[in-house]
């Protein structure tokens, strides 16, 4: 549950893939959520076939809970920034 949430702009969640060869996955915050414990955490935008088939109403969620880093878009490499326009 959260007790505010904040629309957000150019900012976003950065993580490694398991193979490290690989890009790193960036996602693109919509919001940050405070939650009752005071915990700030990004939101993104849920997508994909899972929900068009369920027929679920876009929604927020968290960001996965892996080690990663919430960066503002100034602060991405040329990488990240190709990773982010995928989305």
């Amino acid at each position: 549950m959260y007790k505010t949430i904040i629309p957000e702009t150019d900012w976003y969640f950065s993580h490694p893939r398991a193979n490290d060869k690989e890009p790193p996955v960036v996602w693109n915050l919509a919001a940050w959520g405070l939650k009752e414990d005071g915990e700030i955490i990004g939101l993104v935008g849920a997508f994909g076939p899972d929900h068009a088939a369920a027929e679920k109403a876009p929604h927020l969620v968290s960001v996965p809970k892996v080690p990663g880093a919430y960066l503002h878009r100034s602060q991405l490499t040329d990488i990240e920034l190709q990773q982010a326009a995928k989305r």
